[in-house]
């Protein structure tokens, strides 16, 4: 996991680091807090390195950051300090905020569960042959409410079924049915919790866009519009 900031600083390092935060704060249009929390360190370098090109990812103590975001000449810069990361880091870019939620997105992977974490979504074993002989498997498979049998010396999945709801914890059982059907729960990547640009503040939830969606709503409307000036005759430019 992302190792914790060294405490011991020297009282010119600690000068220095919010310096250079508040220099960043102000020299980018938008500045994000990120939680590292459960980050692996080895897919955090990945990350940055892959991100590189649009963010810049720093991270330091809490009280430093804070103090950075209070001496920062931004308007309303202090909502930053505003958020719920447990362990944070700071995210600038020159993005706007949705493509930076986006990209971040994007940058995501997943990964196997070990037992322990947290269910991000409901976890389905999908219906299907899985592959695995009979054996100790297919009593592990009943036991987790799976509906199966074996078929052509395999065990066979007859229905679609969730065997961990979104936010219960995975267990070492749930694990090792999972590992073994070769499916990968877990999502690995940074989370921006806040980004601000422009005086306002924005959260997670309302940078999470379908822009698909968004986009056709908005040709749906156009036509809308159009249809309804042409039936009324309204004519202008």
């Amino acid at each position: 996991m992302v190792q914790p900031v060294p405490k011991k600083m020297t009282r010119e390092q600690k000068e220095e680091k919010v310096e250079e935060f508040t220099e960043k704060i102000e020299g980018h249009p938008v500045v994000g807090i990120l939680d590292m929390q459960n980050l692996p360190s080895r897919q955090l370098q990945q990350m940055k390195k892959e991100m590189k090109e649009f963010a810049d990812i720093k991270m330091s103590r809490k009280t430093l950051m804070q103090i950075s975001i209070e001496d920062a000449e931004k308007e309303e810069i202090d909502q930053l300090e505003d958020n719920d990361a447990t362990q944070p880091a700071f995210i600038f870019s020159n993005k706007d905020p949705f493509q930076l939620y986006q990209l971040i997105q994007e940058n995501k992977t997943s990964a196997a569960a070990q037992g322990g974490e947290t269910a991000p979504n409901d976890i389905v074993v999908p219906e299907g042959d899985t592959g695995i002989g009979p054996g100790p498997m297919l009593g592990k498979l009943q036991q987790a409410g799976l509906q199966v049998q074996v078929d052509d010396g395999s065990i066979h999945v007859q229905k679609d079924g969730v065997i961990v709801e979104k936010g219960e914890t995975i267990t070492a059982d749930d694990a090792e049915i999972l590992n073994q059907m070769g499916i990968e729960p877990l999502e690995i990547g940074l989370t921006l919790d806040v980004a601000y640009n422009d005086g306002e503040l924005f959260s997670a939830e309302e940078l999470d866009i379908d822009t698909e969606q968004y986009r056709t709503d908005v040709e749906a409307a156009a036509s809308q519009a159009f249809n309804l000036a042409v039936n009324a005759g309204v004519i202008n430019e």
